[in-house]
C-alpha cells in the first residue's frame, strides 16, 4: 500500500486552521475521528501518531516511525487545545470513538486466534463467492459474443429488433466486467 499522502504541513492527518492552529484528524472504521487543535503541526502530528499507534496503523503510515511504541509516542504527545465546551465534547466523543475501535481491533485479533476455523470458512465463502461470479461474468460474455457474431454475419436473430433482452444482455454484461469490492476482500490478520 503506498503511503498516505501529506497535508501542505508536511505531515499525516495534520492541516492548519484558519486561527493559525493545527488540527490533528484520523480515519476509523471510514470515520474520520477529530483529535483535537494544537499550536504547532508537530505537536498535531503526534497526536494523529498516538492514535495510529493504538489502531495498529504500519510505523511507515506515521509522522515519526522512529518511536518505537505506543508508550513513547504517548509521552511526546501534549494535550490538544479545548478552547470550547463544542471542543471538549468533541474531544471526548473521539477518545471514545479511538477507545472502541481498538478494543474492536483488540477482540477481532483475540477472535481470529481463538476460532481459525471460522476465518478459514469465511475465505472459502468468499473464494466460492468469486468463482461463481467469474463463471456468471464469463458465461454472460459468452452469450453476448454470441449474439454479436449472429448479428453481424446478418443471419436471423432469435430476439426481436425491438426484443429488450438485447439492451439487458448488453447492460449487465458490461456492467458485471467490473470486479465488485468484495472480491478483493481479505481476511488476513
Amino acid at each position: 500500500m503506498a503511503p498516505r499522502r501529506r497535508s501542505n504541513t508536511g505531515f499525516i492527518g495534520v492541516r492548519l486552521r484558519p486561527a493559525g492552529h493545527f488540527a490533528a484528524e484520523i480515519t476509523a472504521g471510514g470515520t474520520r475521528v477529530w483529535l483535537g487543535t494544537f499550536y504547532t503541526k508537530e505537536a498535531a502530528a503526534r497526536a494523529y501518531d498516538v492514535a495510529a499507534w493504538r489502531f495498529g496503523r504500519p510505523r511507515h503510515e506515521m509522522n515519526f516511525p522512529e518511536v518505537r511504541s505506543l508508550t513513547e509516542a504517548q509521552s511526546l504527545s501534549t494535550e490538544p487545545l479545548l478552547r470550547s465546551q463544542g471542543e471538549a465534547r468533541r474531544y471526548r466523543a473521539g477518545q471514545r470513538r479511538i477507545d472502541t475501535t481498538e478494543a474492536d481491533e483488540q477482540f477481532m485479533a483475540q477472535w481470529r486466534r481463538d476460532h481459525p476455523e471460522d476465518v478459514e470458512a469465511t475465505r472459502a465463502f468468499w473464494k466460492e463467492k468469486q468463482t461463481y461470479r467469474r463463471e456468471r461474468r464469463a458465461g454472460k460474455r459468452q452469450r453476448k459474443a454470441e449474439v454479436e457474431a449472429e448479428y453481424a454475419k446478418g443471419e436471423a436473430s432469435t430476439w426481436g429488433e425491438n426484443d429488450e433482452r438485447w439492451l439487458w444482455n448488453l447492460t449487465t454484461t458490461a456492467s458485471e466486467d467490473t470486479p465488485s469490492e468484495d472480491e478483493d476482500f481479505d481476511f488476513s490478520d
